[in-house]
């Protein structure tokens, strides 16, 4: 794919994004005009992303994802996005950096019940996932909260005790570009750098907020309302 159609293919699948999160059944004449690309390439791009008939939220996922694999800034994508299409491209985009995400994990523990929005997952790193669709930094008093729920979050899966040794690391996932990626011990990642960011992270962590414990996948697995893998079993 050379420069020149990668761009047009980038305008057509942003375009349809951005008129389907509207709540609009897009025409190819409406995504033509408004992408700058002839019909007929609309039309092939559409068919070639599985596009057609009316769009459901996991259409839409997939598209956002591939937009991101092709190098366009995830802010500029999620935008588009419902908060819990922000959710399922976070788990889509960590599961192809390489791990098992567990989706709206619920772990209850001396009757209290802590709902986890991704739990993600790798070679002994277990990923405490925020998805925060804003589009600005939290006021202090939001980031204390983030964190004091974080903070219960972890403990609440340290509890579900197993086999497996595991480093739990909270991550609050945003769409905007933090002034800095660590803050007091905890990871604020933006969307756009996620596919690059596990390397960086494994060379910080001293730096970073975490509890050394052992699991259960079992468990966790159980607690979970859905889960996705890059294993042959894609979505288990």
């Amino acid at each position: 794919m050379t420069f020149s159609s990668k761009d047009i293919i980038s305008r057509i699948l942003t375009t349809y994004l951005r008129l389907t999160c509207r709540g609009e059944q897009p025409k190819i004449k409406k995504i033509s005009e408004e992408a700058l690309a002839g019909e007929e390439i609309v039309v092939k791009t559409l068919r070639e992303y599985g596009i057609g008939g009316e769009a459901s939220s996991s259409e839409r996922v997939r598209v956002a994802s591939a937009l991101i694999m092709m190098g366009v800034e995830g802010d500029r994508i999620a935008r588009y996005l419902h908060w819990r299409e922000f959710e399922e491209l976070s788990a889509e985009l960590l599961k192809e950096a390489g791990y098992t995400v567990y989706l709206d994990t619920r772990v209850r523990i001396d009757k209290k019940k802590y709902q986890i929005d991704l739990t993600a997952y790798s070679t002994g790193l277990l990923l405490v996932v925020d998805c925060k669709h804003w589009a600005k930094p939290p006021a202090y008093a939001q980031r204390r909260r983030i964190i004091s729920m974080l903070e219960q979050r972890i403990k609440a899966l340290a509890k579900l005790e197993g086999e497996v040794q595991v480093r739990i690391t909270p991550i609050v996932l945003t769409l905007y570009e933090p002034r800095e990626l660590i803050v007091e011990g905890y990871l604020y990642v933006p969307l756009r750098r996620i596919t690059g960011f596990i390397e960086w992270f494994q060379n910080n962590y001293p730096h970073i907020r975490c509890i050394k414990t052992n699991v259960s996948l079992e468990k966790l697995k159980e607690s979970s309302r859905r889960i996705i893998s890059k294993s042959r079993f894609n979505d288990v």
